[in-house]
């Protein structure tokens, strides 16, 4: 492809598509002020209703006065790509390799993203649950984990885990683990989505953090407890001075914030090395 025949909008669309279909984390939280940011810097800022008392009634209503807490959802994450392909490459390639590596680029993406969301569960508002996956059962942990999220009045319905290969492997071994019919291969592939256990669809992904040597924070919660937002920002391609090359870049802008802490918890599990 030309620079001259350069589409913005149908790169931008390839690239959010392969991004998206990569993700693990980015794929369990809300993004309910995505289309509310276009760049870096751009803040949204967030309104939180306070409770609402409930009276008895005896024949006089009385009127509390409305309170709320303000957050921010600060666009300020950056990530860019960019690669070159020469006319004699293209020229020799079955298939175009812009594009080819454009999904390559979208991976990478995806997997920044990844590991930028799995650190945050710094911000997770439950209290920890430690484990040793060669010892403890990890199923009996995730009931624990349901519970702590039952006792914060969390919703049932959206519930998540995000645990690693060694924690995949764990719960295999536990007959109570509903794993992902094979109709659901080509999902597995993408999403990292494995199965059902304890009330919680569970993940799998390999950029889950890892706090210290062989010890892995899990993280669980619900999707309301954290909100994302993206936007592929710019698409370019240019014309590389002094060569016979195709230059093609593209920049990942976000933000995240986890904004219902007690929606929140974290497994720290010690693996075998």
């Amino acid at each position: 492809m030309s620079a001259t025949n350069f589409v913005p909008e149908l790169w931008s669309r390839l690239l959010l598509t392969a991004f998206r279909k990569n993700l693990v984390f980015a794929n369990l939280v809300n993004r309910d002020y995505q289309g509310e940011i276009r760049d870096q810097g751009d803040t949204v800022h967030i309104t939180t209703p306070g409770a609402i008392q409930v009276r008895d009634y005896s024949g006089s209503v009385t009127y509390d006065a409305v309170t709320s807490t303000q957050q921010s959802l600060v666009i300020d994450q950056a990530k860019y790509f960019g690669f070159e392909v020469s006319d004699i490459d293209a020229a020799q390639a079955n298939v175009s390799l812009e594009s080819t590596y454009v999904v390559e680029a979208a991976q990478a993406l995806a997997d920044e993203v990844d590991q930028n969301l799995a650190a945050l569960y710094t911000a997770a508002g439950l209290a920890d649950i430690p484990i040793t996956l060669s010892s403890g059962d990890l199923y009996a942990s995730l009931v624990l984990a349901g519970r702590r999220l039952d006792e914060a009045n969390v919703p049932r319905t959206g519930r998540w885990v995000v645990v690693s290969p060694a924690g995949y492997a764990a719960l295999l071994t536990n007959d109570k683990f509903v794993v992902q019919a094979t109709a659901t291969g080509d999902q597995i592939v993408r999403t990292g989505l494995v199965g059902q256990v304890a009330g919680f669809t569970v993940y799998t992904s390999n950029n889950i953090v890892e706090s210290s040597s062989n010890v892995r924070k899990y993280l669980y919660g619900s999707n309301r407890a954290i909100t994302f937002a993206e936007q592929i920002s710019k698409t370019e391609t240019l014309r590389r001075e002094g060569s016979f090359n195709n230059a093609i870049r593209g920049l990942l802008v976000f933000g995240r914030r986890v904004v219902r802490p007690t929606s929140l918890g974290t497994i720290t599990a010690t693996e075998s090395a």
